[in-house]
């Protein structure tokens, strides 16, 4: 299928049609353009490039501050992988998958290895798994999910175990729950969902139970596992259908539903009850929110042809535009790094023809002052003595040669024995006893003074002076 023929496809709500093509995507209703906001240059930068631009691919955080990105589409499925490096914005090639995928999920487990579960490969859905080592940079295949499936979620539990639910495979993919334990690398099924899900999100609570909710434009349901029993609740339904939306937990134990929707909602497992909060500035389709140190949130573009970059306060339950992409991205993965910054890795854009095209730049949101850049001597043509360099730093700039003095950090030969010419004329350097302008310019311009009477001097004199034409009789 070609790249420029996947925005005409519908994804059925997954209760109702697990044979759906792996292709498909949701239709969407593009949201508006919108202009960059005024602090977008200063809260939105490049942060280089991938290697190899891919969609529906996994990014993960390591313990040693490096991404590990994953497979994805080229649009072909690849097993390439990468290790993108925040600190000098550059990625290196990873070792290779055993399986080329995309649409898997990326666990992050307790011992810093990365398990990757299912997906779609060359020849259809997957059911395979594998586990990468950061400490030996290596994959080795693990035990297979006993199905297969795309679309699923994955949660890492508090015992170390990873739930796997839903998604699109087998017979009973949509309702399918299997818990993996890394130690003894085996799967186990727990009770099975009592609703199909897929593209849905999932969440661990702070009491351990698992919430997962939505999976489709037609889907506002929610469903809790419980660790204990190994069983599943239905629980109250969102206010809002969406799907490929991300739940987050909150400080206060409650989990915020954000994306797909502007209207945000969060979820009160004491009460068991959805509450509206805050709106996004325009909707967010395919568009990974992250959650930083701090507790606020970031979701960025999300349609092709939104850029807007959202921040939400959990302690005043508002979003506010905090800057704009460059590039329109979706399903693109993003990360929150431990300093605050969130990186956006790859995703689909479009051509210029309105083709659906993978993505290989990246980009950062960042709050922090933006790098400063010191200047040089010769930038600023200076050629002696001292200054700043603007960035706190102090810039030598030399000396001069014999006979000559430095006025205002340029060598120059002294004030000029007589007025060659008028302040109207370039010419030689004037003194500023040639009179009131001469004087004037001076002050604001030694240079003019010092070195020569350039076209830079006369308009300072055109700007300051009072001037009378004709014969140029300046006050």
């Amino acid at each position: 299928m070609s790249l420029s023929s996947w925005k005409a496809l519908v994804v059925v709500p997954l209760f109702l049609c697990f044979a759906c093509s792996p292709e498909v995507e949701p239709v969407e209703t593009e949201a508006p353009a919108v202009e960059a906001s005024q602090s977008s240059a200063l809260t939105v930068y490049p942060a280089g490039s991938l290697l190899t631009a891919r969609y529906q691919h996994t990014a993960t955080l390591l313990s040693n501050g490096k991404v590990l990105v994953v497979g994805g589409g080229t649009p072909t499925e690849t097993a390439t992988t990468e290790l993108y490096d925040p600190a000098t914005a550059t990625s290196s090639a990873g070792p290779s998958l055993s399986f080329a995928r995309r649409s898997h999920t990326a666990t992050l487990l307790q011992d810093g290895s990365v398990l990757i579960v299912a997906g779609i490969g060359p020849s259809g859905i997957l059911s395979s798994v594998e586990r990468y080592q950061p400490s030996t940079n290596t994959w080795s295949t693990v035990a297979p999910l006993p199905r297969l499936s795309y679309g699923h979620s994955a949660t890492l539990l508090s015992d170390g175990r990873v739930l796997v639910v839903g998604g699109v495979g087998g017979a009973s993919g949509g309702t399918s729950a299997h818990l993996y334990d890394p130690v003894a690398n085996t799967w186990t099924a727990t009770g099975s969902l009592p609703s199909a899900m897929g593209f849905h999100s999932a969440v661990r609570l702070a009491d351990g139970r698992v919430l997962l909710s939505g999976g489709g434009s037609t889907t506002s349901l929610a469903q809790l596992w419980t660790p204990s029993t190994g069983t599943w609740t239905v629980v109250a339904s969102m206010n809002q259908a969406r799907g490929d939306h991300t739940l987050h937990l909150l400080s206060n134990g409650k989990a915020l539903a954000v994306g797909t929707e502007q209207m945000t909602e969060a979820y009160d497992p004491a009460t068991n009850v959805w509450t509206n909060t805050g709106n996004t500035a325009v909707q967010h389709f395919s568009a990974p929110s992250v959650m930083r140190p701090n507790g606020t949130i970031v979701l960025a573009g999300g349609s092709y042809n939104n850029t807007t970059v959202e921040l939400y306060t959990p302690s005043t339950g508002a979003w506010g535009t905090v800057g704009s992409l460059a590039q329109s991205r979706r399903n693109h993965p993003t990360v929150a790094l431990p300093d605050g910054r969130v990186l956006f890795l790859g995703g689909t854009g479009t051509s210029s023809t309105g083709s659906m095209v993978p993505l290989a730049s990246i980009e950062k949101f960042d709050l922090s002052p933006p790098p400063c850049t010191p200047t040089t001597c010769a930038a600023q043509g200076k050629n002696c003595g001292t200054l700043s360099n603007g960035c706190g730093g102090t810039l030598s700039c030399g000396t001069c040669g014999s006979g000559l003095t430095c006025t205002n950090n340029v060598c120059g030969t002294g004030a000029p024995s007589s007025c060659a010419h008028d302040v109207c004329t370039s010419g030689t350097a004037l003194s500023n006893s040639c009179g009131t302008c001469a004087n004037k310019v001076c002050t604001i311009d030694p240079f003019c003074c010092n070195s020569a009477w350039d076209s830079i001097c006369v308009s300072e004199a055109n700007s300051n002076c009072v001037i009378t034409q004709p014969g140029c009789v300046a006050q």
